[in-house]
């Protein structure tokens, strides 16, 4: 079980940590606290409670009906959550929003986070493409899990920050896949805490930024892994960019920079196996140069 300060009226308080940030989230029983790990577990962080007024506060306590609960955000606007499902979805977008105010030098993608050898690639796409199961996939090959839906990227120095809450799925993953023991379900969807998953990431220090790969599923026979140029590639980031109004240009300038600087990549996950292997063979590739003479490639064919 993950640390908590526990005050005298048995309020529990969760310190969150990510992109170096710390957040409160006041939990007003142990049971809700428990619901809070489960999901956040890895985030959360041990403080001294001399130093636990500083940091934006989330508060958590019972609602008006059995299953439900009230809850404050980080800028204090109350609301009526119906269900735990509901209640760590809320969190879980008011982290991400306080995260962004916090941090506004760094670029926010809708992502997932993998990493291999030291590199990271992230996995940008709408939801609903099958993000999570496509992470599960790539743990099992050895893959560390940085993150299942968030990539902080810092600009300057090209690194992934981790956003390592549990891997959530709306259902089960296809066979051969499996889903480790200790996942748990809860209302609608099904939440792999970072302790049972078989590659999560043990430090909060960002990773070297090497791929983006853009996940798609397509009804046409799957194809290879394909590298894309840089306009593609910047308007996919921008599409899935949660802040780029805080960036100079709402942030067209920072997606092209990107682009152009990592290599860039469409991949089919229809079939999980073939997609799995391809990541894996760009994310190991033994020299950054065989990035470089791609892309001059696929910017040529796009020309």
């Amino acid at each position: 079980m993950c640390p908590s300060i526990s005050t005298a009226n048995a309020t529990h308080v969760l310190v969150l940590q990510a992109c170096g940030a710390a957040f409160h989230v006041e939990c007003a029983d142990g049971a809700i606290a428990a619901l809070v790990e489960i999901a956040f577990g890895a985030l959360i962080v041990r403080v001294p409670q001399s130093r636990s007024e500083i940091t934006p506060r989330y508060q958590i306590r019972r609602g008006k009906t059995p299953q439900g609960f009230f809850v404050s955000d980080f800028e204090g606007v109350g609301i009526e959550i119906e269900d735990a499902d509901t209640l760590l979805w809320h969190l879980d977008k008011s982290l991400t929003l306080a995260l962004q105010h916090r941090r506004p030098d760094l670029f926010f993608v809708h992502a997932a986070a993998v990493a291999i050898g030291g590199g990271v690639a992230v996995l940008a796409a709408p939801s609903g493409t099958g993000k999570s199961t496509l992470i599960v996939a790539l743990l099992e090959r050895g893959f560390t899990y940085l993150s299942d839906e968030l990539a902080p990227i810092d600009i300057d120095r090209r690194l992934v920050h981790s956003y390592t809450h549990a891997v959530n799925l709306k259902s089960t993953p296809p066979h051969p896949l499996r889903l480790p023991p200790g996942t748990v379900a809860i209302g609608s969807r099904l939440h792999v805490p970072t302790s049972v998953l078989p590659g999560a990431v043990v430090s909060q220090e960002p990773l070297p930024l090497v791929a983006f790969i853009f996940p798609k599923r397509s009804s046409e026979p799957p194809a290879r892994c394909r590298r894309i140029g840089t306009s593609a590639g910047a308007a996919h980031l921008l599409a899935n960019a949660l802040n780029a109004l805080a960036h100079h240009n709402d942030g067209v300038d920072v997606a092209v920079n990107l682009a152009c600087s990592v290599p860039c990549f469409q991949i089919d996950i229809r079939d999980l196996s073939s997609a799995c292997a391809d990541i894996e063979a760009v994310m190991t590739r033994p020299s950054p140069t065989s990035f470089l003479a791609s892309s001059q490639t696929a910017d040529s064919a796009q020309g």
